[in-house]
């Protein structure tokens, strides 16, 4: 059973990865204390959590403030993400069944019906469920889960990502469904070149989101090619 403290922290990291909580916003332990209904010693506890994780900077005779994204932290997940997951998929399009290969598909229709109602918290979920189910079919869901410890900055960038009018959404359905065929068909080649390029895609996409939120970044933030 979940106990007070990892409650706090698990909401109180959920609204930072949403940014709910915005990136360089002071924060009062108090407010937070009184918004999440628990106690001060869990929401205390919580936040000495999240200051080791990054995602909280406490400033002393200042206060607590949300930490900005760093783009380079970013990157960097992307990079390992991009080069792990061009080999998960391609053993996926060696082994998996008819049965996954129609669970794949149906989450594609999930997906579509949250990007049509503009449910962009149901669509980023069904965005990571999609990913996580590749790799539970080749059998790497460790490495997936090892993954999560370094893509939290970049989760936070896709969310931002979602709320930026110009990129749109619906290439990210186009790109799951190109991928989902190139698994069908077990094309190697081509379902490399199209993992690549899907989650390569946030440095194509950072000049836009960066734009749009310049105050969520941290200032030594440069974009990358």
């Amino acid at each position: 059973m979940e106990n007070n403290q990892s409650r706090a922290y698990r909401r109180l990291k959920e609204q930072i990865l949403k940014n709910e909580l915005k990136p360089g916003a002071k924060v009062s332990k108090k407010d937070l204390v009184h918004q999440l209904g628990i106690g001060e010693t869990p929401v205390r506890e919580a936040i000495l959590r999240l200051q080791k994780e990054g995602l909280m900077t406490v400033i002393p005779q200042s206060g607590t403030y949300i930490s900005k994204i760093d783009l380079q932290e970013v990157y960097e997940a992307r990079f390992v993400r991009e080069n792990i997951e061009e080999i998960v998929a391609q053993e996926v399009a060696q082994v998996i069944t008819p049965v996954q290969l129609a669970e794949l598909e149906n989450k594609l229709k999930i997906q579509q019906i949250y990007f049509e109602a503009r449910d962009h918290d149901h669509y980023f979920q069904l965005d990571e469920e999609f990913h996580q189910t590749l790799y539970e079919i080749a059998n790497k869901q460790h490495v997936w889960e090892w993954l999560q410890l370094l893509n939290t900055a970049l989760n936070r960038f896709r969310y931002l990502r979602l709320e930026v009018a110009e990129l749109g959404w619906d290439n990210i359905l186009k790109e799951h469904r190109e991928i989902v065929a190139l698994i069908a068909s077990n094309d190697q080649a081509a379902l490399g070149v199209a993992i690549r390029h899907h989650i390569h895609k946030v440095n194509e996409d950072a000049e836009a989101v960066v734009a749009a939120f310049p105050t969520y970044f941290t200032s030594q933030d440069v974009l990358a090619d």
